[in-house]
């Protein structure tokens, strides 16, 4: 008897993995960077992945300064180097004493508590969104130039506002430690180990710049690239890193070490 083989039935694929929630990015990001990114690099780009990470940043950094600024030995501190700054330029002959008494009249009149606080606010919302599209084309130029990969800016900028989750936990820890220790500068970095942080000393800086959270974000950029890329973590976190150290050294080296820190 001739029997009829079965008719195949349609192949049984797995079902999709769900997408992670922006929140679940937001966690997962810190643990778990790799499977986020590997996410954002298959989806298509999505302004959320970047908005509301950057969003968080700066109005985390906006309490940040409200809260440090409201610390009479912060002020305290702030008042110090401008007084510190205005001698030195009465001593190499910028300036003279005159000049320097009516500098200090002004500063007493505009540089009070909520003027710093305004003004320190504005400039942590311009910082947050800048330092996103600066990382963002870091990330994009590091890519391109160095492991000859080819990918969109937006999934850059897509990586680096994720990333900026690292920062914000950074600002709390500042935060925190500026309160208890009476600081303006205190992030968790070896300049810790200075009981008198002066940022116009190199080696203050030096010391300042060396913050874990800095080294954090760093890798967390680099993991990010590599999804971008294609190459192996540990090359494109060396590639990252490497921008990071050289970028911080020539900033020290020309006078602008404060944006080190």
């Amino acid at each position: 008897m001739e029997t009829t083989a079965p008719i195949p039935g349609p192949p049984v694929t797995a079902p999709p993995t769900p997408a992670t929630s922006l929140a679940g990015k937001l966690f997962n990001v810190i643990a778990a960077p790799g499977e986020v990114f590997n996410e954002v690099t298959a989806a298509p780009a999505r302004a959320a992945n970047w908005l509301v990470p950057v969003l968080i940043y700066a109005v985390i950094g906006v309490i940040s300064v409200c809260i440090m600024f409201a610390q009479p030995a912060i002020q305290q501190t702030i008042h110090d180097q401008q007084v510190k700054a205005l001698d030195q330029r009465v001593q190499q002959g910028k300036m003279t004493q005159a000049q320097e008494d009516q500098a200090l009249q002004a500063m007493e009149k505009f540089m009070g508590p909520t003027v710093l606080a305004v003004g320190g606010s504005v400039a942590m919302v311009i910082f947050s969104f800048g330092s996103l599209f600066w990382w963002a084309l870091v990330v994009w130029l590091l890519g391109r130039w160095f492991l000859k990969a080819r990918f969109g800016y937006l999934k850059s900028v897509e990586v680096a506002g994720l990333a900026s989750v690292i920062l914000v936990l950074g600002i709390i820890i500042a935060t925190l430690l500026a309160v208890i220790l009476g600081r303006l500068y205190g992030g968790p970095s070896l300049g810790l180990l200075v009981s008198d942080f002066d940022p116009t000393r190199r080696v203050h800086l030096l010391l300042g710049a060396a913050n874990l959270v800095y080294f954090w974000h760093t890798a967390i950029l680099g993991i990010g690239l590599a999804k971008l890329s294609g190459v192996s973590k540990a090359k494109a976190v060396m590639v990252v890193f490497t921008y990071w150290l050289l970028a911080e050294l020539l900033l020290i080296a020309v006078g602008l070490g404060s944006w080190t820190l």
